[in-house]
């Protein structure tokens, strides 16, 4: 577990490495789960999800990508980011009626892009 400051420093590093992903795309980052809530424990890991306007399959391609820079920041700061990149439209048309968009839209803390 990492304090409320380091989970949004690492966030924003996350952040960068999405950017670089899709350099011309509007970055909306939402963090959800116990450290939106505020309420980590011991061994929770960073939730947060990247709304970019890229379709659905240069995501899909890239999530290899993705997850690589995750991994990178775990062996940085031995905590576990569970980075999620989706497209913002398919996001906005789901969030009432996909039960894991309806959470993230109900408790997620949106934070600088």
């Amino acid at each position: 577990m990492c304090s409320m400051d380091e989970a949004r420093n690492i966030v924003n590093q996350m952040s960068e490495n999405i950017r670089s992903l899709f350099p011309q795309e509007r970055l909306d980052v939402i963090l959800f789960g116990s450290y939106a809530r505020s309420m980590p424990e011991d061994g929770s890991d960073i939730d947060v999800m990247y709304l970019v306007d890229a379709s659905r399959e240069e995501i899909a391609d890239k999530n290899w990508q993705v997850g690589a820079a995750a991994a990178s920041l775990l062996l940085e700061h031995g905590i576990v980011v569970s980075p999620v990149v989706e497209n913002r439209a398919y996001f906005q048309r789901n969030a009432e009626i996909l039960p894991f968009f309806r959470n993230i839209k109900r408790e997620g803390v949106r934070i600088g892009g």
